[in-house]
């Protein structure tokens, strides 16, 4: 069914985001950003 199928898309994308926001979120923490000049 369409139905199904949406939700595995909706389902899929979630986990995507999850995986890029927690990289990101790892990022931040490993490089802090520094003070900027001026």
């Amino acid at each position: 069914m369409l139905f199904e199928y949406l939700i595995e898309m909706i389902l899929e994308l979630a986990a995507t985001i999850l995986v890029l926001v927690s990289l990101v979120i790892a990022c931040a923490a490993l490089h802090p950003p520094r003070a900027p000049h001026r």
